[in-house]
Order: structure tokens, then C-alpha cells, then sequence
């Protein structure tokens, strides 16, 4: 009976990989994807993702003249609310990205299928990390540490400077 179970967990955990996959690929603005889009691009902005949990702000608000836990417990509830929509953003950043490499990959005068290969794998890293941090997300109230964000934000910036090479 326990091969079963092995194997009923493994189909289970294969068709919600395929489903998240499919869902957080799906996020692009195809129209967005311009030239000017990539210049303008920035991670900088995704900065304050990195700070959302930083434990000074709560020793702080800690150290306040009628600080109370329930203000803490508030605060570290909305800024999880905050962090998921940073992931949509990010997400779908990661995704104008990652079309417009395969669109310049497709229109390049020279071949490159390792580049084709290494995009698919960025993708697949990219999106099993979204998900772990959501799953971290999701577990912080029972007592699970804040994610670390900053895995997500060098992958897009790695590909958008290789995006702005290509495009020279």
C-alpha cells in the first residue's frame, strides 16, 4: 500500500507542478514587449521586497509607546499581502523577459539552442522559486521564517542584461 500512496502523491504533486507552471506562465502583456519597455526596466524597483520583514522595523514598532502583539501579528499580515502582489509584478516582469528572449531567439541570424535550452531552464528554476516562497509565505503565520526574496530579483536581472546584449 505504501508504493500506491508513493506513486498517488507523485501524480498529485505532477499535476499541480503542471497547473502552477501553466498559471504562472500565463501572466504576460504581449503587447508590452517593446524595446522601450526593456530599457525603461528596472529591478531597483523591486528593492523594497527585500526589506518587508526586516526584523529592525518590528523591534521598533516593538519598542513604541503602546505597542501591542496584535499590532506586530497586523503588520507582518499585510506585508505578506504585499510581498504576493511584488510576485505578481515580478512574475509578470519575468515572463515579458523571458518572450522577448524567445522572440529574439527565434528572429537571431545564428543559431543558439543552448540558449533556447537555458532559457527554458531559467524558466522552470524562476517559477519553482515563486512557488517556494509562496509556500513560505503562506506557513509564515505558523511560525515558518520570512522568505529570502532576493533569489528571485538576479535571475531577471541576469536576463535582462543579456536581453539588452542581444538587442546591440
Amino acid at each position: 500500500m505504501t508504493g500506491l500512496s508513493i506513486v498517488l502523491a507523485a501524480v498529485i504533486l505532477t499535476a499541480l507542478s503542471i497547473a502552477l507552471f501553466r498559471r504562472l506562465a500565463s501572466r504576460l502583456d504581449a503587447e508590452a514587449c517593446t524595446a522601450e519597455w526593456l530599457d525603461n526596466f528596472s529591478t531597483a524597483d523591486y528593492a523594497p521586497m527585500r526589506r518587508l520583514f526586516n526584523d529592525m522595523d518590528f523591534e521598533f514598532l516593538a519598542s513604541q509607546p503602546g505597542y501591542r502583539p496584535e499590532i506586530a501579528k497586523q503588520l507582518r499580515s499585510e506585508r505578506r499581502q504585499v510581498l504576493a502582489g511584488y510576485l505578481q509584478l515580478l512574475t509578470s516582469d519575468f515572463n515579458q523577459l523571458h518572450a522577448m528572449a524567445k522572440l529574439m531567439l527565434v528572429y537571431s541570424r545564428e543559431d543558439r539552442p543552448d540558449f533556447g535550452k537555458a532559457l527554458l531552464w531559467q524558466q522552470i528554476t524562476f517559477y519553482y522559486a515563486v512557488t517556494a516562497v509562496r509556500c513560505r509565505l503562506t506557513l509564515m503565520p505558523l511560525g515558518w521564517t520570512a522568505p529570502d526574496v532576493g533569489k528571485l530579483i538576479q535571475p531577471i536581472e541576469s536576463m535582462r542584461l543579456q536581453l539588452q546584449q542581444m538587442a546591440r
